[in-house]
């Protein structure tokens, strides 16, 4: 008898204990629900900056698909613009802007909850340095994305610009779900480019905007 109540005993703590981790994996899932478009700058015939061993456009693409594995490990349904080296014109007359459009378009088309547009920064002097978001006023969400993902990054990572107000680039004033700019360096800055090229701190980089745009849709709860 005391055999089966041994028994019983195991099986007791075996089931509680597959239920709580079951319970803390379907917590875990808190932008289920959400769908993301992602959008890695550049492509194609476009590089965007290049600097000291950093190709713009593959290191956004490499950024973007290390965001999407986040956010679709938070339960997202993520789209992303491009999956490879390659753009989205359909015109060899004026073939950026028809680029552009498409990428605007195919947002657009989605209707998802948010966009993270990622470009990275350069100039000609080396001095400047850090991740800044910018938004434009087509939605009123948009402030308020870039707020709330801006902060996370300050209370986890150093050289955070403060967002920045911007209506005139082209892509953006045309997409009518909310979103955000993110320039996440300035490759022409050695410190910025040392760390864009780290695993490690790109890995940190994605983690906490994913943390943000979390914190986003968590404080919009009702």
């Amino acid at each position: 008898m005391n055999k089966y109540k041994v028994l019983i005993l195991v099986m007791f703590f075996i089931i509680t204990f597959s239920l709580a981790e079951t319970h803390a994996i379907i917590n875990d899932y808190s932008l289920l629900g959400k769908t993301i478009y992602l959008d890695a700058g550049h492509g194609g015939l476009d590089s965007g900056a290049i600097s000291n061993k950093i190709v713009e456009k593959d290191m956004n693409l490499v950024l973007v698909k290390t965001l999407e594995e986040k956010l679709i490990a938070k339960g997202a349904t993520v789209y992303v613009t491009r999956e490879d080296d390659s753009d989205l014109s359909t015109s060899s007359y004026n073939r950026k802007r028809s680029d552009l459009y498409n990428r605007a378009k195919l947002i657009n088309d989605s209707k998802c909850d948010m966009y993270i547009s990622i470009h990275l920064n350069s100039t000609t002097s080396k001095t400047w340095r850090g991740l800044q978001i910018f938004y434009n006023n087509v939605l009123k969400e948009n402030g308020e994305i870039a707020k709330v993902i801006n902060q996370t990054l300050k209370d986890n990572l150093s050289n955070i610009r403060d967002i920045k107000l911007e209506n005139d680039y082209y892509m953006y004033k045309y997409i009518k779900v909310p979103g955000i700019l993110i320039e996440v360096g300035f490759i022409s800055n050695p410190d910025d480019n040392y760390l864009l090229r780290q695993e490690d701190y790109r890995d940190k980089l994605t983690n906490y905007i994913a943390v943000g745009i979390e914190n986003y849709f968590n404080q919009n709860i009702s």
